[in-house]
């Protein structure tokens, strides 16, 4: 049998994004032709102590919740480094598989091949892969850098108290309360709580992205699921990378003629505001539903109206007129314009990153010019007369797994 470990910086059912999401449904084919997979992820807790294991079946969680902490250190963390050099001498795995070290330690020692996917721009952009610069898409590293890291860092004198207030407060109060009482704060008290941190240093930086060269360097394998992180990679010097597409299963049936539909995390590099915007000088009939998780900048989630969780996007997908992404940040390949596509579902995206990859004009649905409103506009309008596009299936969750495999197999 052979011995696969994941490490990710989260894990569901505590972390869903898509590079979560991605991580659990290959542990899960994995699992299902005989292997025996385990993941190592980081966690967020308040009210648990910094670097406090939780175990689980097939999962090992470790408490970070400082996810800031790291890059004030060039972007290193002694204490989750030691964790993950821990389990994987116990684990002793064939091949360790990396998806996203956020709020852990690229400086690990791994007894095994070592299989990198580029989830997205971390590695050379220090505000978290974000790519933004103004609110408006980075060019790339620049002297810009330090100031938008540090406005991308919320965790001012505040958050580190009120973490060690939660640390003592959970010898009576349950964390998982203590968590949601922060979520009930008003947004614009949480606003105020995170700023106020020291501003992020050239070096700082400097230390970070030297930390993922070399751990690039030590990859037998690097995946990318769009062309675009591909090519940007290699111009930053991580060296080639293999494309590879994730893969989803089949979606249900797509009947439309419902709803427009934003799923996605409610931060402004997502851009929900501008699909809002967008949709409302459209002036169509039919109705905008937001679907995602609130972001860190509890100040912006409350500027957007009306929005929901997602649950299971299946039925929400196969009725929906169109999905509408508002990304102003370059998308790598997102899962959600994979599954939409898997249920037939229309996409209107942006021309920007990996997105124009994965929408066709005229056969999956529509691209605009990033961050125009007018150019959405229309295309929205376009999507709400159309007759139905033959949209394309996007590649199977079995044939990804079939492909990755065979990354794995040329590596041991």
């Amino acid at each position: 049998m052979s011995r696969l470990v994941q490490i990710v910086h989260g894990f569901p059912p505590r972390e869903n994004a898509g590079t979560e999401q991605v991580a659990a449904r290959t542990a899960a084919a994995l699992r299902a032709r005989g292997w025996e997979v385990h993941t190592l992820a980081a966690t967020s807790a308040p009210g648990v102590p910094m670097y406090t294991p939780i175990e689980e079946p097939f999962v090992s969680r470790l408490v970070t919740n400082a996810p800031f902490a790291a890059l004030r250190r060039g972007g290193a963390d002694p204490a989750a480094r030691a964790w993950l050099n821990s389990k994987l001498r116990a684990l002793r795995p064939d091949v360790v598989h990396v998806h996203h070290l956020a709020s852990l330690d690229p400086d690990f020692h791994c007894p095994a091949p070592l299989v990198w996917t580029l989830h997205d721009a971390w590695a050379w952009c220090a505000a978290g892969g974000q790519l933004l610069r103004d609110g408006n898409a980075c060019p790339g590293p620049g002297e810009a850098c330090p100031a938008c890291a540090t406005a991308w860092c919320q965790d001012g004198p505040v958050v580190a108290a009120a973490l060690g207030a939660a640390g003592r407060a959970s010898r009576l109060i349950s964390p998982h309360r203590l968590h949601r009482a922060w979520q009930r704060l008003p947004a614009a008290l949480r606003a105020r709580a995170t700023a106020g941190g020291a501003p992020v240093t050239a070096g700082q930086i400097a230390g970070q992205t030297e930390r993922w060269r070399q751990f690039a360097a030590r990859c037998a394998a690097r995946i990318a699921p769009s062309r675009w992180i591909a090519a940007e990679a290699e111009r930053r010097g991580l060296g080639r990378a293999t494309h590879l597409p994730h893969g989803v299963a089949a979606g249900p049936e797509h009947t439309g003629g419902g709803p427009f539909l934003f799923l996605g995390t409610l931060s402004r590099h997502k851009g929900p505001d501008l699909v809002w915007q967008a949709h409302k000088a459209a002036k169509v009939s039919a109705p905008l539903l937001i679907h995602g998780p609130p972001g860190p900048d509890a100040a912006y989630v409350a500027t957007v109206q009306n929005a929901g969780p997602i649950g299971d996007p299946g039925p929400l997908l196969a009725q929906a007129r169109a999905l509408v992404l508002g990304s102003r940040w370059p998308e790598n390949a997102p899962l959600v314009v994979l599954e939409a596509r898997a249920a037939g579902c229309p996409v209107i995206a942006p021309a920007i990153g990996g997105l124009p990859e994965l929408v066709e004009p005229g056969v999956d649905g529509w691209l605009y010019e990033p961050g125009n409103t007018d150019a959405l506009a229309m295309c929205i309008r376009e999507a709400m007369v159309a007759p139905p596009l033959p949209v394309r299936p996007p590649l199977s969750l079995d044939a990804h797994v079939d492909r990755l495999i065979g990354v794995y197999d040329s590596v041991r």
